[in-house]
C-alpha cells in the first residue's frame, strides 16, 4: 500500500506530462485549460483519491456492491466535484468521460513503466476498479441533477466567466505599456489600448475588442492577424527570430523614428504559458524609454563635456587619449599631439572683463572642433590651455594640421565693449614615441608650446622624438 501511495505522489509531473500528451493527442486540449497549474491540480486531486481509497480498502481490488451509495463515499468526492464543475461549463457527460478514460490510462502507464514486476498486475487491477468506482459516482451526480438546478449552474457559470473575461480584458487595456500577442505564425492577435494608441489607431479602451465586425471600424481592426511587419517593423527581425526560438524570454533597447519622433524602446518578448497548444505565441511589451535615454545623454554629455566650451573636459581627454595611444601602440600606428595656449589671455580678460574672454574661449572651441577631423580628439585641458590628439597622423602631417589652427584662429573677430577684437596662439606639437605614455606625450608637447611662447607667439613649433630626452 505504502509503495504505491509513494509511487504516485513522487511522479505528479510525469502524470501531467503524459495525461497533456494524451489531451493533445485526442483534441481534447481544445476544450480545456491552458494554463500548467490546473492540470497538476487535477492530477493532484486524482492522486489523493486513489490515496484515500489505499487507506481505506488497501490494494485489494475495491467492490462494487448493488445497493451502494456511491454519492456518499468520500473516495468518489473528486469525481462528484469534477463532474459539477465541467457540466456547469457545459461540457457533455461523453466528453468529459472520454477524457476520464486517458486519465485512467496515464496512471495505468505509470504502473506499467516504473512499478516493480510482480506488483504490476495488482496494482492495475486496483487502479481500474478504483476509476470504476470515480465513473459510476460522477455519472450518478451528473443524471441526478435536475435540468433546472443544470441551468441555473450554468447561467451562474456564464455570469462568472463573463466577469472573469471583462476583469482581464480590463487589466489588459489599463496595462499603461504597449502589450501585443502574437500568434504562431507571427500574425498580430491582439493588442491593448496603449498599443492601439503607440500605432495611432485607437484612442478608446477596448475599441479594438468590441469594435469586430462593426463597418466604421474595419479599417482599424484590419491590423489584426497581419503580419509584424505591417505594424512593428522596427523589431520584427528580433520578434520572429524570437518566436521560432526556444528561449522563455528576451530583452532588447532599440530605437527608430515614429511619428516624427526618433523614440528609444525597451522591449520584452515573452512566450506564452499555455500547456494546451491553442495559444502558443508570444507576448510584446514596450516601454518607451526616449526621456530616460535622452537624461541619459545629457548626464554623459554634462560628465564630459566642459560646460563653457563644449570641447572634451580634462577627464574625458585623458582617457579618450589614453585609449588612442594604446590603440597606436598595438598596431604600430602614428599618433600626434598639438597643444595650444591663447596668447595674452589675461590681458583679454583685463581690458575686456570676462565675460568677452568666455566669447573668446568658446569661439576658440568652435573652430578647432570645426578645423579638425571627427576622428581626432580636442578638449580643454586648463584654464585658457587646449590639446588635441590626433590618431594616424605623422608629426609633418601635424604641424600642417596645427597651422591651419594658428591661421583660422588669428583671423577670428569677437565683439568686443567698443569693438572686435582678435586673438592668436602658440601651439606646441609632438609625436608619440615608444615606451612613452600620455602623459609624457603632453609633457613634451607642452615644452614645445613653451618654446612657441618663448619665440614670439602666434607660431607653432614641432619636436621631433626624443627632442626632450
Amino acid at each position: 500500500m505504502e509503495q504505491l501511495s509513494k509511487l504516485l505522489k513522487d511522479n505528479e509531473t510525469w502524470l501531467m506530462e503524459q495525461i497533456l500528451s494524451y489531451s493533445k493527442r485526442h483534441n481534447y486540449t481544445k476544450y480545456t485549460s491552458t494554463l500548467l497549474d490546473a492540470w497538476r491540480l487535477s492530477i493532484s486531486g486524482l492522486t489523493d483519491a486513489l490515496c484515500m481509497n489505499l487507506h481505506m480498502h488497501g490494494i485489494q481490488e475495491p467492490q462494487l456492491h448493488a445497493d451502494e451509495n456511491y454519492t456518499n463515499d468520500p473516495v468518489t468526492e473528486f469525481g462528484r466535484l469534477e463532474a459539477r464543475r465541467h457540466r456547469a461549463r457545459g461540457i457533455n457527460i461523453s466528453m468529459f468521460l472520454g477524457l476520464f478514460k486517458y486519465y485512467r490510462d496515464t496512471y495505468i502507464d505509470l504502473i506499467i513503466e516504473k512499478s516493480p514486476e510482480k506488483l504490476k498486475e495488482p496494482w492495475i487491477r486496483f487502479i481500474l476498479k478504483s476509476f470504476d468506482r470515480f465513473e459510476i459516482s460522477l455519472s450518478a451526480e451528473w443524471i441526478t441533477t435536475k435540468d433546472s438546478e443544470h441551468i441555473a449552474k450554468i447561467e451562474e457559470t456564464n455570469r462568472h466567466l463573463s466577469n472573469e473575461k471583462n476583469k482581464y480584458l480590463t487589466l489588459f487595456e489599463s496595462t499603461p505599456r504597449p502589450a501585443f500577442l502574437i500568434d504562431r505564425k507571427g500574425l498580430l492577435d491582439n493588442l491593448n489600448l496603449a498599443a492601439a494608441q503607440l500605432l495611432g489607431l485607437s484612442k478608446t479602451s477596448g475599441e479594438m475588442y468590441y469594435s469586430k465586425g462593426h463597418s466604421t471600424l474595419d479599417k482599424k481592426v484590419g491590423v489584426l492577424h497581419k503580419p509584424l511587419r505591417n505594424y512593428l517593423p522596427w523589431i520584427e527581425k528580433e520578434a520572429t527570430s524570437f518566436l521560432q526560438g526556444n528561449s522563455s524570454t528576451q530583452r532588447i533597447e532599440t530605437n527608430t523614428d515614429l511619428f516624427g519622433a526618433h523614440k528609444y524602446f525597451d522591449v520584452f518578448f515573452a512566450r506564452m504559458l499555455d500547456v494546451s497548444d491553442k495559444f502558443t505565441g508570444i507576448l510584446i511589451i514596450i516601454d518607451d524609454i526616449t526621456q530616460r535615454k535622452q537624461l541619459e545623454d545629457q548626464l554623459s554629455y554634462l560628465a564630459t563635456t566642459d560646460a563653457l566650451t563644449g570641447a572634451n573636459n580634462l577627464h574625458r581627454f585623458l582617457e579618450r587619449g589614453e585609449e588612442e595611444m594604446e590603440h597606436a601602440k598595438r598596431y604600430e600606428r602614428p599618433l600626434s599631439l598639438i597643444m595650444l595656449d591663447i596668447d595674452h589671455f589675461k590681458a583679454v580678460n583685463d581690458t575686456y572683463g570676462h565675460a568677452v574672454g568666455d566669447d573668446v574661449l568658446r569661439s576658440l572651441s568652435t573652430k578647432c572642433r570645426e578645423i579638425l577631423r571627427l576622428t581626432d580628439l580636442f578638449g580643454r585641458i586648463g584654464g585658457e590651455e587646449f590639446a588635441a590628439v590626433l590618431p594616424e597622423t605623422d608629426l609633418e602631417e601635424a604641424r600642417l594640421a596645427a597651422e591651419r589652427v594658428r591661421r583660422a584662429l588669428s583671423q577670428l573677430k569677437i565683439d568686443g565693449p567698443d569693438s572686435s577684437i582678435s586673438f592668436t596662439v602658440s601651439i606646441g606639437v609632438v609625436e608619440r614615441e615608444e615606451n612613452k605614455n600620455l602623459a609624457d606625450v603632453i609633457q613634451n608637447a607642452d615644452k614645445a608650446l613653451y618654446e612657441a611662447k618663448h619665440m614670439g607667439r602666434n607660431r607653432v613649433v614641432t619636436k621631433t622624438r626624443n627632442a626632450y630626452g
